[in-house]
């Protein structure tokens, strides 16, 4: 007897179905999911060929994905004899096989269409075809991946890909910038990438604006600052400048569309972790001397047995006045999110509408969720075109482990609130020419699993002004807690706390898993309560942080130490490594013994007042912190800082760090200032032998930290000439450092 396994994701023609493989460690394969809106798609088609003619079955695998109502079904057509029986339509809750439809085929080739009835969201993940009318498709996925691998002649083998001194699992901003990072400091790296393209939340298919400290006059800088200013300077996403940057470091092998699906530790220590294709399903392991988790969920942890915890501490666990009486499950819902495919570079939620110019009735299906009506759902829109960052889900909901429910249940909600700007909110006449185009398909998370490291961050951490003195990096977001009702809160607002704090320093201690000896962590999962975890969980904030650790994993190698151990031993070292590089941690100044401009007299062609040229030997490196942070020439350019050795020195590199326009930035979402006072082209010469030599010059920069390494010399000054700045009359650096 016959049988044949088609993949969704290997059919010829996807049509107006989409590739769904958020789901793959849920139900254990990618999908195809119709995206119509209310009308239904194009067909997805495959071509296939049996040996004999005769009768065949076929099984679909697809699910009703809101069973008491059927929103979608799915048809089968076969060389244009289409089946009467509807699929997707059974009151089953999860994923299952259904006798889609029987049709006679002669042997040789033939093709395969899938329609939708109204595109909503019907879906489907395989198809098997088989003449054996006594056989059924099993429902349990590991029972349904050894079937799989059967039909299809697949011997089953677990691929090595390799060994490495660090793994990064998960590719938002904070696990790329420590993959960079980490590259960069010389360590064989890899990063795993479940997703298809990288950036996490702000990857293509997300688009959320990565946020941070900026509108507290604090912008991040270091790695995540570079890729920023390519970003903003070339007008292209996130996932292509990571990709950009990625591709550029040799140290780094960038793995996509693999899932994490095991670790495996020896004593407390991760020795190797277990992926999968989230395409072909392929299996495949890998192995590093450390790991990072950046995957937002703490699935590298949850896997390696590290410490974590889930939902809001109790007030008495840690003092926090935004804390509840008794503790829960809870935790910060995410929103779907989607690129805006009328505006570059920008982002919807929920929903996308347009506007037509003509009255547009809507009547939301039945099984959209019906909101509170009018005033009561304790909303004002500002806009009716596209959803809004609160259209969130309850927070009692498992973004873990029924990730694809809560997806399917943010579709509902968009559709309802959507119904109430057209039918029930006291403003809807501004909603009434704007048809319905789009629903949002990606949960971009806010909360889930924090993994616990040596200090946990709280509440108190920043309304206190607290310093640490491992600090590494720091937050200035507000203390951002979205109301545990999510979109049904109604008087009770869109928060729970939204405090204003200053800028606080994050501990190293809380980078790092208090049980898996060689576990750092990054982003969303790092060692904070519930109500700390509102300053720390913002993108550009995270891009630090992988910084940081990318460091300290450079030093844990260096040293052969755990995580722990830099921070009891070389906390300083992992500091001044960090502000070398371009990050800036508030409290901690330049004290790099080995820089040799610390010792050399500095002078320059022209400064104003406040702007002396030993200011670039001061440690200031910004007008927050003080009138006498960088050297500023008078008007008119070229202009010239010298740096004068009390004796002959050798050097190979020089290091420029640049004004930016710090307390202009405002929101990630909005468009940067001008950097005005950035230098773009600059000469460096040095005087050795008794005479002045042009070595290097820099054209067209646009970055704050400039790095010019060339061949060691033996020399008795360098001269910096600055020839262009992107805007400003004046000559304006604030920092400069020679080895």
């Amino acid at each position: 007897m016959e049988k044949i396994f088609i993949d969704a994701v290997d059919f010829d023609d996807y049509g107006g179905f989409i590739l769904e493989t958020q789901f793959v460690r849920e139900m254990g394969q990618p999908y195809l999911m119709a995206n119509g809106v209310g009308e239904e798609v194009k067909p997805a088609s495959v071509e296939f060929s049996v040996k004999e003619s005769g009768m065949y079955r076929f099984f679909i695998r697809t699910k009703n994905w809101c069973e008491e109502h059927a929103p979608d079904g799915l048809v089968m057509e076969v060389d244009a004899e289409r089946s009467p029986h509807v699929s997707s339509l059974m009151r089953v809750k999860d994923w299952y096989f259904e006798i889609g439809a029987d049709f006679f085929l002669t042997e040789g080739n033939h093709t395969l269409k899938i329609y939708d009835t109204t595109g909503y969201f019907a879906r489907f993940a395989c198809v098997i075809i088989t003449n054996d009318y006594d056989y059924t498709p099993p429902k349990e996925i590991s029972r349904l991946k050894r079937e799989r691998d059967e039909i299809k002649g697949i011997s089953r083998q677990i691929t090595d890909k390799g060994k490495y001194d660090l793994i990064v699992v998960g590719a938002g901003v904070g696990g790329v910038v420590a993959a960079i990072s980490a590259a960069r400091y010389g360590l064989k790296t890899a990063l795993v990438n479940d997703r298809p393209k990288l950036g996490g939340n702000a990857a293509e298919e997300a688009n959320v604006a990565p946020e941070g400290a900026a509108h507290r006059g604090r912008h991040e800088t270091g790695v995540v600052y570079e890729i920023k200013n390519y970003r903003e300077d070339n007008k292209v996403s996130w996932s292509q400048a990571f990709s950009k940057f990625t591709s550029e470091e040799e140290n780094l092998t960038v793995f996509e569309n693999m899932l994490l699906t095991d670790a495996v530790k020896k004593g407390n220590k991760i020795c190797e972790i277990y992926t999968v294709s989230t395409l072909d399903l392929s299996e495949y392991k890998l192995s590093a001397d450390m790991y990072v988790d950046a995957t937002g969920d703490g699935w590298l942890g949850y896997y390696a047995g590290a410490a974590y915890r889930i939902g809001r501490e109790a007030k008495f666990q840690h003092g926090e006045s935004f804390a509840p009486d008794v503790a829960d499950g809870n935790t910060m819902s995410g929103c779907a999110t989607a690129k805006d495919p009328y505006k570059a570079l920008s982002v919807f939620f929920g929903f996308l509408a347009e506007e037509t110019g003509n009255d547009v009735d809507f009547k939301a299906p039945d099984w959209a969720f019906k909101l509170p009506e009018g005033d009561a759902l304790g909303r004002t829109p500002t806009r009716v075109h596209r959803g809004e960052w609160w259209l969130e889900m309850p927070n009692d909901y498992d973004d873990l482990f029924e990730n694809e429910f809560v997806r399917d249940s943010m579709f509902r909600m968009a559709l309802g609130y959507f119904d109430w700007l057209k039918n029930s909110w006291s403003g809807r006449e501004a909603a009434r020419g704007y048809a319905l185009k789009r629903l949002a398909t990606y949960n971009a998370k806010r909360e889930s699993r924090r993994l616990i490291g040596d200090y946990i961050m709280t509440e108190n951490d920043y309304v206190e002004g607290k310093t640490f003195f491992d600090a590494v990096t720091y937050c200035g977001w507000n203390i951002d807690v979205h109301h545990v009702g999510g979109i049904l809160s109604g008087n009770g607002g869109k928060f729970t706390a939204n405090k204003k704090i200053p800028i606080t320093p994050i501990p190293f201690g809380s980078l790092y898993s208090k049980n898996v000896s060689n576990l750092f962590m990054v982003g969303r999962c790092i060692s904070v309560s519930h109500v700390g975890l509102g300053p720390v969980r913002v993108q550009l904030t995270a891009g630090t942080m992988g910084q940081a650790v990318a460091a300290a994993a450079f030093l844990s190698r260096k040293y052969s130490v755990t995580p722990r151990g830099i921070r009891e031993e070389y906390i300083e070292e992992l500091q001044q490594m960090l502000i070398k590089d371009g990050m800036s941690i508030p409290g901690i100044s330049h004290g790099d013994k080995a820089d040799l401009a610390r010792s050399a007299k500095v002078s320059a062609t022209s400064y104003i007042a406040g702007g002396s040229p030993e200011n670039v030997l001061n440690g200031k490196m910004q007008r927050s912190d003080g009138k006498d942070y960088a050297w500023i020439s008078e008007e008119g350019l070229p202009q010239s800082i010298t740096l004068a050795f009390t004796k002959t020195e050798s050097v190979s590199q020089v290091r420029l760090t640049f004004d930016v326009p710090f307390q202009e930035y405002k929101y990630g979402y909005m468009e940067q200032p001008e950097r005005l006072d950035t230098v773009t082209d600059l000469s460096l010469s040095i005087l050795s032998d008794g005479e002045w030599k042009e070595i290097r010059t820099v054209r067209d920069n646009i970055q704050r930290l400039v790095v010019i390494d060339f061949d060691k010399v033996s020399l008795n000054a360098i001269k910096i000439t600055v020839l262009k700045t992107i805007g400003s009359k004046n000559a304006k650096i604030t920092e400069i450092r020679v080895y």
